[in-house]
């Protein structure tokens, strides 16, 4: 009798760390739609900003394919957490099913014990059952048994029955959540269905933009040679500014110091995941490394960096302390290189600076205002991380989500 008593409160442990386990699974996808459903009322408002007289653009084709496909993993996201409600219901169901049968075992037990009790006539022969001991020990053994099977059977009965009624509603709620779920779930599909329809149309308005593949071909080449010519000049820009941090710390280590910007890199290189976004609010409409054009088939193109659209009048913002040891123009806009020791951030499209070089600047400072763009509406900002041997790695990768 003690012996299953033993086996019994590790398993109703295990089944209440198990339960929490996979309530906190369900929290977690909770939040990730959230945070979907914030990206994709931001890209709502992006798509409304540009006025409908307002000649279809790449970036405007960019911006909507992105709404899409958070429609589709917000989707993908519901599902999962219909996913992981049935799994948790029928873990329930099946932890019920195997309560019920130790409280079947014990409810027998206890009126096996009833009826000897019943036969015996009850306590008096109670008290012949201990006292027909052939010793003490034998004696105080029968005594202890008969309290402690008494007081365990009920003690467990109850909270058995206690833990059941818990579990049962747990398992309520989680069926009404499932409902809920699923509800809103048709209600993503039908509008997804209607973000294609918009596709569809969109692709329509791209047909106009096939018109002007000659111009478009002359705008990428013009953009690709503007980008060859930055790109040199911040390795420039880069090398000098290593081979000044290389100075400085023979310097320091002269003088028993500390090499503040190789200490500074490791700060920044321990944050990678955890930097703020370059902006208080957007989406990345353009993704590093290389990609397909989003109209020329043919036409792959390379980004150094992310492209993040935002609202009109945005302002960008540093990511990390650090100095401001470049500044340039670009297509008539600006463009700001901030050291964070070994480390270098980016920020390009910007058409008011408020900053200068030389300037330290703090984490989530504002460094100048992004242009937004007259023919349709759209505000960009270009945002890439360069490391000490003059190469770019993948800024989504750095930033946290915003």
């Amino acid at each position: 009798m003690v012996k299953n008593n033993k086996i019994l409160i590790p398993l109703l442990f295990f089944f209440l760390i198990s339960l929490s386990g996979r309530s906190q699974s369900v929290q977690s996808l909770e939040k990730k739609i959230q945070s979907i459903q914030k990206d994709i009322k931001l890209a709502e408002k992006l798509l409304k900003e540009t006025s409908k007289d307002k000649e279809t653009t790449i970036n405007q084709v960019a911006l909507l394919q992105t709404q899409i496909n958070q429609r589709e993993s917000l989707i993908k996201t519901y599902q999962n957490q219909v996913n992981a409600i049935n799994k948790e219901i029928q873990k329930n169901k099946n932890n019920i099913s195997a309560l019920e049968k130790d409280i079947a075992l014990y409810r027998k037990e206890y009126s096996n014990l009833l009826v000897i009790n019943y036969r015996n006539k009850g306590k008096v022969n109670n008290l012949l059952f201990i006292f027909s001991s052939e010793d003490f020990n034998q004696a105080m053994r029968r005594m202890r048994y008969l309290q402690e099977l008494n007081d365990m059977l009920k003690d467990k009965i109850d909270d058995i029955s206690s833990t059941q009624t818990k579990i049962n509603t747990q398992l309520a709620k989680n069926e009404k959540h499932k409902k809920e779920i699923e509800k809103i779930l048709d209600e993503e599909k039908k509008e997804k269905a209607t973000l294609v329809k918009e596709r569809d149309k969109l692709n329509k308005d791209i047909a106009s933009l096939k018109k002007k593949e000659s111009q478009i071909q002359k705008d990428i080449k013009k953009k690709e040679n503007e980008t060859k010519a930055l790109k040199k000049e911040i390795e420039k820009i880069i090398a000098e500014e290593i081979r000044k941090a290389k100075e400085r710390e023979e310097a320091a280590k002269k003088n028993n110091g500390k090499p503040v910007d190789y200490k500074l890199s490791s700060n920044f290189a321990q944050n990678k995941g955890k930097l703020p976004y370059p902006v208080e609010q957007g989406i990345i409409i353009g993704k590093y490394g290389l990609s397909q054009h989003p109209t020329q088939k043919k036409v792959t193109v390379n980004n150094n960096g992310i492209d993040i659209s935002t609202i009109k009048g945005a302002k960008a913002r540093s990511v990390f302390e650090g100095e401001v040891c470049f500044i340039t123009s670009q297509g008539g806009n600006n463009v700001i290189l901030i050291r964070h020791g070994l480390y270098f951030t980016l920020y390009s499209n910007l058409e008011k600076v408020f900053v200068r070089v030389g300037d330290k600047v703090t984490t989530g400072q504002e460094i100048g205002r992004i242009h937004t763009n007259v023919s349709d509406g759209k505000t960009i900002l270009h945002f890439e991380i360069w490391q000490e041997n003059r190469t770019t790695v993948n800024p989504a990768l750095w930033i946290m989500k915003n």
